[in-house]
Order: C-alpha cells, then structure tokens, then sequence
C-alpha cells in the first residue's frame, strides 16, 4: 500500500517539476493577488463543475461558486448561523419566520437586490428540478417579501432549524436569470459576493477580481485564481514552489515537508463529514457492478452488517492517513448536535462477519463492484483499494472502480452501483436526514440523494417529530433515536471515519481550514 502512495508521489513530483519551467511572473512575491498576472492561487483536489449555484451539491463547486454568490446565512466554525443577507431572524409562530434583509446590496451587474430577489432565490432553490439544495428548504411552503427589506417565510410544520438550513441557500438575481436564460447565468454568473467573474474552465480553474460595489470589507487580495490540482503531491510542490498560495487536502505524509520548507505551514482541523458506504438497498437482482441474473446480497441486514464488521478503520486511519483522521461510530460528526456519545462502533471482527455472510446463505461470499472517486476526498482511491481489500479478507470478491467525480457522482446518481463509497459534509441532522434517509418522495422533495431506496416508514416518522421541536433537548433525542435505528438496525450507511480538513498555506498568509471545508479566498489575510 505505502509503495502506490509514494509511486503516486513520484510522479506528481515530476509533474509539478515540469510545471516549474513555465513561468509565471512574480511567483512567491508578497505581490500575489495584486495584479491579474500574478493572483492569489488556491489549488484544490478538484474543480467546479458549474457555477449554477443550486446546480452542484459539493463542497468544491461551493467554494468556488461562494466567492461570487452570498448566501442568505452564513455558517460560522462553531456550526451556528451567522448574518450574511439576512441579518436578524424572528419566529412569528411555529410556522412563520421573518428574515430581515441587509440594506444597500447590489449585483454585479449594478441592480438593486430585491426582497422579492431573496424570496425567490428560496422558490427557485426549492422548486427548480435541477437543484442539489432542494432538501434544505423542503419544509418551506412559501416566501414572500413582506416590505422593502423583510421577506416572510411560511413553512409546512415548525421548523425550527430554518435559519441554519439558509446557510446553503444562494441568493440569485432573479429576474437577471429570467432576462438571460439559466445556461447564460451559468457561463456569466452575477451574484453579490466579494469576487466577480472573470473567466473559467469548467473543472479546470475560475479566475476572480475584487468587486467594487461588495457591501461589505474590501478583500485583501484583488485577483483570485482557482484551480483543479487533482495529484495531492503535485499541490505541495506548487506551493513550496510559490506558484500557488493555498493547497488544499495536504497529505499527512507531506507534513513534515511542508513544515520544514520555512515557506508553508500545515492547518487542521476536525470536520464535519463522514466517509461512508452504501450499498444497493431496492433491486432484488440485476444490481449494477454484479453478474447477471444474481441475487443481491444487500437485501439482507446481515450482509450490510457484515460489510461493516470486516472493515479495519483503525488501519485506514494510521497506514493512510497518520492518524489525521477520527473513525466515523456514527453518521453524525461530534460537532452536530445529533451525535450520540453513547454510540460506539461495533468492533472490527472478520469472523464474525465470515457467520453472517453463511447466515444469510453466502458462506463463499460474492462479487460485488465498489464505486468511488479518486479526485473528491483525501486519498479516496487509495481508502476504496484498502476497503475492497478488506473485504476480499471475509469472501467479497471486490472490483474497485475509482474514477473522477464528475463522472462517478452522476453514474452513482443515476443507480449504476451495487456499492459505493462517498462523503456528506452536515450542515444539520434534519437536512441531513431527509436527503439521504428518508423514503424517497421527489415531489416533497425528500431522499433526493437516498440512492440506495432506503425506506423505513416508522424511522422517517421520528425524524419529523425531531424536525418540529423547538425544544433542542426533545429535539436532539429524536434525532439520535432516528439515527440508531437507521444505522444501527437497518444499516443504512456504514460510516467509515470523518475526514480532518487539512490544507497548506503560504507563510505570506494567514488563514485556518474551516470545519465544513469550504477554502473563500475573502477570510484570508496578509502576514
């Protein structure tokens, strides 16, 4: 295992030594970020795949999209909502809140925003059949401006998380959109942040200035560069090289040598999204990535939680990830008010899981296809080839296919899986559940990333309870009632470990990693 990652190495450091001989003028200079020939360069793992922001449900694409586009609240490091749009919150009743809005904001094409804008950013992110946020505002049931500068929000039952849920909802030029069509919004986007749009290569990089009429503090660095860097060692090399100044998703085996640079510095800290596996739930046979005409194995509670047993999290997190990693004993990270101390995972047993493989009549095991990216999380690929060796440890004859996000997650979308591997960063328990949880319902607008046709009536049941309470001690026990029974009994997803955010950064700038993984070139500072 260890001979592929550094055979990785070696040739991202080839790649990045080859990229040193094109010249980039006033690389490593305190200047970056002055000029347009010489931005700010924040590479990531991978790059946006529209600037559409309700179009992409992804940490990447939001960061990118978020430098342009404001959202309606911002979450803070602790998890809480923070004013962004709107500035102050009210609950009128169990079903009623009043936003108020943010007074002199404009879009970068010089129009006034509207009430009526933010109202309809709400509508279009929760009726738009392309949208990826639709869950966050399942529960609205209309939004109406209510005065130049408050919109009212009525919701279908209480909702007392809505305020944290409009963290990830953008707000759009609305009758921008109408004027030039959704496909010329995407190529030209116009939003209210801090950054404008210059130009992008759909996965490749966007390029940002400093806008003028932004409505809040002067960004400190005026041209921004973002790019798809997808070979982690090519990113380190970059920049110690000075050719970038952040490098998302650092190694743990690079630490050492971007400490010792004199040039970088190492930011970490936990975060909020879990791996975890999931596997076909709905097809009796014919499941994707097995043979023909077999039965699938999935169906059966006692092979899912066979499939969890047989993973060593330990190893992944000390042989890949030198420990900078926490194993995952449940789908809610420590920092969600959901997380259930009392839960523990269940111990690392393949013989164990070899018995209930014969249990549920799979004594010689089976052939399975495990799904993942290899340019999203850190080390993807390389946790799916040690997960499917794993497996192959208790009889699962594992295929792994790794391949880039923009073609895993749409085939994973569409149901070509029998097993996958993938993220969820939670902004709440409540959004979270009824995206990935709850029976699938398109026209309410829930289970709209359930991909595996998980359905438990009674579980959904609870979590609506959860989702009403104002009370956060009822609520929270809901939660975690909902939870351990989706998991823990049904073993809808199996959590593997959550990921710690990590990024290198120029010793000419001073910035922390976010929790939620989000990089907005707008929080970063001069040294």
């Amino acid at each position: 295992m260890r001979q592929r990652r550094l055979g990785f190495a070696v040739a991202g450091l080839l790649a990045a030594t080859l990229a040193l001989f094109v010249p980039r003028p006033g690389a490593g200079q305190s200047a970056a970020g002055e000029s347009a020939s010489d931005p700010l360069v924040i590479a990531f793992n991978g790059g946006a795949t529209t600037l559409d922001p309700i179009e992409r449900s992804e940490n990447t694409t939001y960061s990118w999209q978020r430098h342009i586009f404001d959202t309606l609240t911002l979450q803070g490091r602790d998890g809480r909502p923070e004013p962004r749009i709107v500035t102050a919150w009210k609950s009128l009743g169990p079903e009623r809140w009043q936003l108020t809005l943010r007074h002199g904001v404009r879009f970068q094409n010089g129009d006034a925003m509207t009430a009526a804008d933010v109202a309809e950013s709400i509508m279009d992110a929760k009726t738009n059949p392309k949208s990826q946020v639709a869950n966050y505002v399942a529960g609205v049931q209309s939004a109406a401006a209510a005065g130049s500068d408050t919109v009212d929000v009525t919701t279908k039952a209480p909702s007392p998380l809505l305020p944290v849920q409009l963290t990830q909802i953008p707000l759009m030029p609305e009758a921008y959109i109408k004027r030039v069509g959704r496909a010329a919004f995407d190529q030209h986007p116009i939003g209210t942040g801090p950054y404008e749009f210059v130009d992008w290569l759909a996965q490749d990089h966007l390029n940002l200035k400093a806008w003028s009429g932004f409505w809040g503090p002067k960004p400190e660095f005026s041209y921004v560069k973002l790019e798809s860097v997808p070979n982690g060692a090519t990113r380190v090399a970059a920049l110690l090289s000075g050719q970038v100044q952040v490098a998302e998703k650092v190694d743990p085996q690079d630490f050492a040598r971007v400490k010792s640079s004199g040039k970088a510095y190492v930011t970490m800290t936990g975060g909020v999204r879990v791996i975890y596996l999931a596997m076909d739930y709905w097809r009796k046979s014919g499941s994707a990535g097995m043979a023909a005409g077999s039965p699938n194995p999935f169906m059966d509670p006692r092979v899912r939680q066979a499939v969890y047993q047989a993973l060593d999290i330990e190893a992944l997190k000390n042989k890949i990830f030198d420990g900078a990693a926490t194993v995952a004993t449940q789908f809610m990270a420590p920092s969600i008010e959901a997380y259930d101390p009392g839960v523990k995972r269940l111990p690392y047993d393949p013989a164990a899981a070899k018995r209930l493989l014969a249990e549920a009549g799979y004594p010689k095991g089976f052939s399975v296809r495990l799904d993942a990216p290899n340019d999203r999380y850190l080390d993807d690929a390389l946790v799916a080839q040690a997960l499917g060796a794993m497996l192959q440890q208790i009889g699962i004859d594992v295929s792994v296919n790794a391949g880039p996000k923009a073609v895993f997650f749409p085939s994973i979308n569409k149901g070509n899986f029998s097993v996958y591997m993938a993220g969820w960063g939670t902004t709440d328990p409540v959004s979270a559940y009824f995206t990935l949880y709850h029976c699938r319902d398109k026209a309410a607008g829930y289970g709209t990333v359930n991909r595996e046709h998980y359905c438990d009536p009674k579980v959904d049941a609870v979590m609506a309870k959860a989702a009403q309470a104002f009370e956060t001690s009822k609520r929270v026990e809901l939660e975690r009632q909902a939870y351990r029974l989706a998991n823990r009994k049904d073993f809808a997803y199996i959590p593997l470990y959550y990921e710690d955010v990590i990024a290198g950064v120029s010793d000419q700038i001073a910035w922390t990693s976010r929790p939620d993984e989000l990089i907005f070139a707008w929080q970063m500072k001069r040294k």
